[in-house]
């Protein structure tokens, strides 16, 4: 193990934790009786996910973290030395990763990743990464699940800034190597599935906490792109804590409950729920979906390299780029990273579409995911 890296975390962690306490009003509980390497599955709500897992574990613990981290420059240089993150490529089969994990653990290291891969954007635990249990079971090692609750209202994906509420994170279960050997996948995949889900308007329901702010409704504008009232695409826009249709003047408002008033949908998790649900009805009738302003890229450890930067169309079958069209069945998924950019991989290729301001990226992702659900539907 590297000295250097227990040292930094050792060094760090009181610290920091400290600060997200008095600061942002951060309470965790401390993971304790652990046994001395294992993996840490957490699911995934906010940026500052990695800090508030690993405030809750006094031993070191190597991070899982998405590529688009190494094109910072400077500042990942020093996480690279202070914390030799793993890097994974999202949207990917991300084979190396898992063999930079199962490497760490059989040494006697600890990894903590989360399951998803990406943030809850509506309010719900996505889709567990796949081939998360056949790693699980072949590591060799324990398995410790911990869950967050509260950030997806205090630092929502499709917002800006942070808001003052109760958000904290806890050990749910410890799973011994042992355990584990006995274990099919698919028992080791639903106790994953049951440990980590949070449905956080479920829990707000019954709570009813505070989340106070400036602007909090502002961002929304990411998630939401269907006026409730006229129907119109596109035509939302976020002031304050008010949503406003350009186009019909409904408007509704972002309590600092989290809630909807004056909207048909009292929470976010419904208004999307909605919102995929015409998203079907638009690929059942062959429609297509199509964004101005795209620039399109390749990504490759090294570099990137400009496609184009114009008209991207997303059809129920593919995606069409710079006069080049890439099948959905040649992809290994697609995945959004930040607020405006996707990303996927196509015959070898890693691809990023970066998306204007004022156009809900959100919206061509869920696009895909369901034409890939009605596809396998339909056989």
């Amino acid at each position: 193990m590297s000295k250097k890296h227990r040292l930094i975390w050792g060094i760090l962690r009181p610290p920091v934790g400290l600060f997200m306490k008095v600061f942002y009003g951060y309470r965790y509980e401390l993971a304790k009786n652990l046994p001395e390497n294992y993996i840490v599955l957490s699911n995934h709500t906010t940026d500052f996910d990695p800090v508030l897992v690993g405030l809750a574990f006094k031993k070191q613990m190597y991070l899982v973290a998405s590529e688009h981290i190494t094109r910072w420059g400077f500042p990942y240089k020093l996480l690279k030395f202070a914390f030799e993150p793993i890097i994974r490529y999202k949207a990917t089969v991300a084979t190396s990763t898992v063999l930079d994990i199962l490497r760490k653990v059989r040494k006697g290291e600890r990894v903590c990743m989360f399951a998803e891969g990406v943030k809850s954007w509506d309010g719900t635990t996505c889709a567990m990464f796949p081939a998360t249990a056949q790693m699980i079971k072949k590591s060799g090692c324990a398995l410790v699940t911990f869950k967050l609750t509260g950030g997806y209202f205090v630092s929502p994906a499709w917002g800006k800034g942070l808001r003052k509420g109760k958000w904290q994170g806890a050990p749910v279960n410890i799973y011994t190597k042992e355990q584990l050997a006995e274990m099919s996948y698919d028992e080791i995949e639903k106790a994953i599935t049951e440990d980590l889900y949070e449905d956080a308007y479920e829990r707000q329901s019954k709570e009813m906490n505070k989340y106070k702010g400036k602007n909090t409704a502002e961002g929304l504008e990411n998630l939401l792109w269907l006026c409730p009232e006229c129907h119109s695409e596109d035509k939302l826009i976020t002031k304050g804590n008010r949503v406003i249709c350009t186009h019909c003047n409904k408007e509704f408002t972002y309590n600092r409950y989290a809630m909807l008033d004056d909207c048909k949908y009292k929470t976010l998790t419904e208004y999307s729920e909605w919102q995929r649900s015409v998203l079907a009805d638009f690929i059942e009738g062959n429609r297509s979906m199509s964004c101005d302003g795209v620039k399109a890229q390749t990504i490759t450890k090294e570099s990137s390299e400009l496609i184009c930067e114009g008209k991207v169309t997303f059809t129920p079958v593919s995606v069409c780029i710079g006069g080049e069209e890439l099948f959905f069945e040649k992809f290994t998924d697609l995945a959004i990273h930040g607020k405006h950019a996707l990303v996927f991989e196509c015959e070898k290729k890693y691809y990023e579409l970066i998306f204007p301001e004022g156009v809900s990226t959100f919206k061509f992702l869920i696009y895909y995911k369901t034409a890939i659900k009605q596809k396998e539907r339909l056989g």
